[in-house]
């Protein structure tokens, strides 16, 4: 039987369903060393046996190191390098290392100093970079990974059991958002927005906010705008068919799985292009509308533009979502590190 260790920071839905993905195909087992989860978000996890969770509160930077020298692993996959632990660790692997992050190029003075350290002090501990999307490829190549080594598709949602959600025509429209209520989700321009927007004219749309964060207690009161608090995973696919359309305003997000997800569901998406899985599964006037980050009133017209098209529109632009959902998959992200396995 196969073995992977995994070095991680906070675990995620989405991670597990991939990663069972890879043991199931790979007949493998897993052990995960994973930080706790955030308090903004305390989601209830299930998985198989094949994968065992480990603290890494629990664990010394020594006891890392006799986890990779002593249990025969066939694969070490790392999410991101920030657990100077995690890589000390790995000069004792004997097995190939993957390097998954989500940092996207931006050619700052100071990303570009991060580069010229990881160059000599990270790249040499991994044989392969596992990324999202060409942003992150573009660090990749500065880090020095050569395209064959520059693996992408590290975000996959669960997309068997999104993308078995219908949508379900409700008496009102919805307009969903799911996020921390903070600064960086642009959330306190969204509810503005929003509230203009529907006070006269569409008034047959709703604001659905599913979350919690710093901006809660902040949240704007309205008859039309629903703040639902945090959700568990199934409670929020029990909510997702009542949709109407998908909204995510960030003005930083180098990924957003979130988006996957709503795609894979079948949603029209409104989407800042500081979100990164845009790219992946936004095509503006196909599937939904882009605009630019930290614009309100460019978010206002974004959303204009979205509440203005009939159901038949709407149900036309979710099926292009679907599209686009299905190009990511766990079966593709199992594939990529069973590539990396050799």
């Amino acid at each position: 039987m196969k073995k992977v260790l995994v070095l991680y920071r906070e675990l995620a839905g989405y991670f597990l369903a991939c990663l069972e993905e890879f043991c199931l195909e790979q007949n493998a087992i897993a052990d995960v060393v994973a930080y706790p989860i955030h308090s903004d978000a305390p989601f209830h996890f299930q998985h198989s046996d094949r994968i065992r969770i480990h603290s890494r509160h629990s664990l010394s930077n020594d006891e890392l190191v006799s986890m990779i020298k002593n249990n025969g692993y066939h694969v070490v996959f790392t999410g991101g390098w920030f657990d100077k632990g995690y890589l000390h660790a790995l000069r004792a692997k004997q097995c190939p290392a993957v390097l998954a992050f989500d940092n996207a190029w931006r050619g700052t003075f100071k990303q570009q100093l991060s580069v010229l350290y990881g160059e000599y002090f990270i790249r040499p501990l991994f044989n392969f970079a596992f990324v999202p999307g060409k942003k992150q490829v573009q660090l990749a190549r500065k880090l020095g990974f050569h395209e064959q080594q520059i693996l992408t598709g590290v975000y996959a949602c669960d997309y068997h059991r999104f993308s078995s959600i219908i949508l379900q025509p409700q008496a009102k429209r919805r307009l969903v958002f799911t996020g921390r209520y903070s600064d960086e989700k642009f959330v306190t321009a969204l509810f503005n927005a929003f509230h203009e927007l529907t006070e006269k004219r569409f008034t047959q749309w709703e604001l659905h906010c599913i979350g919690t964060g710093p901006l809660w207690n902040k949240r704007k009161q309205s008859t039309r705008i629903f703040h639902h608090g945090f959700m568990q995973p199934d409670d929020l696919l029990k909510f997702m068919p009542t949709g109407s359309a998908f909204v995510l305003p960030s003005t930083f997000e180098p990924w957003g799985v979130v988006v996957h997800e709503f795609a894979a569901a079948g949603y029209p998406m409104v989407l800042s292009n500081a979100v990164g899985a845009g790219e992946a599964f936004l095509q503006p006037g196909k599937n939904g509308y882009l605009f630019e980050s930290g614009n309100i009133d460019s978010l206002r017209n974004a959303l204009e533009q979205i509440m203005s098209h009939s159901d038949s529109e709407l149900h036309e632009m979710g099926f292009h979502s679907r599209k686009l959902a299905a190009q990511i998959t766990p079966k593709t992200w199992a594939s990529q590190l069973a590539f990396a396995m050799g």
